[in-house]
């Protein structure tokens, strides 16, 4: 692979192109993640549960 990976420049490239995105992804899961946890906690501070319908992703 890293013969491959010289010969061909544009594939490093590639590489370096899908790892940053695939950090993007993971901050944006990481983000969400965070978001819907502080939900939870305010609708159950809050006493909203019984009022709103709110879905457990998997």
């Amino acid at each position: 692979m890293r013969l491959l990976k010289r010969l061909a420049p544009w594939l490093q490239d590639k590489e370096i192109e899908l790892n940053h995105a695939s950090r993007r992804v993971s901050i944006s899961i990481d983000r969400y993640r965070d978001v819907s946890r502080e939900l939870q906690e305010e609708i159950q501070r809050n006493n909203f549960a019984k009022y709103l319908i709110y879905e457990k992703g998997e």
